[in-house]
């Protein structure tokens, strides 16, 4: 069994204004800058393998926040934990209606993330047996990799709240 510690990054600006930001590199705020310090001292007392981060600095910033405690193992970027590719709406306010069922112009569509959190999955759960990982990526590919980690349908996604900036959730799969 793998303990995995899915984190999701700091506030940013972006966040703060409601900015959809996508894979967009998206600034910390101090706020979030902050929030990764208490993340990070939660976090070390875990006996942590390896950190796997979304490239895009927003995450990776995290990420390295948690690893300045655990520097003796890898931070190692992965383009399938980034976000959403959110077309036309990245840089803009989410629409008040914006829901992941109907994507937007330019808009990655579920099944290609489905497909790149799976690719991830199964190549990094057969590595880390009987260990911990921690996996620093963006709200809604979290809910993705939680969905798929927990087998809720599709059509219930929704159903799974968006987790807060740094925050984290165990599970043992």
């Amino acid at each position: 069994m793998t303990e995995l510690i899915i984190v999701r990054h700091g506030e940013t600006v972006e966040n703060t204004f409601g900015i959809c930001q996508g894979q967009t590199e998206g600034t910390l705020s101090e706020q979030g800058i902050e929030q990764n310090k208490l993340l990070a001292e939660k976090l070390k007392e875990y006996k942590i393998h390896k950190i796997y981060s979304s490239p895009l600095n927003r995450a990776f910033e995290t990420g390295n926040a948690i690893w300045k405690y655990h520097n003796k193992i890898e931070l190692q970027k992965d383009k399938r934990l980034m976000e959403w590719n959110m077309g036309v709406l990245q840089g803009q306010k989410f629409p008040k209606d914006f829901t992941i069922y109907k994507p937007i112009s330019g808009m990655e569509n579920l099944k290609l993330v489905q497909a790149r959190v799976k690719s991830f999955l199964d190549e990094i759960l057969p590595q880390h047996k009987n260990q911990t990982i921690i996996l620093v990526s963006h709200g809604l590919t979290i809910k993705v990799l939680t969905a798929m980690l927990m087998n809720v349908s599709d059509e219930n996604i929704n159903d799974i709240k968006l987790m807060k900036n740094s925050s984290f959730s165990v599970l043992n799969v």
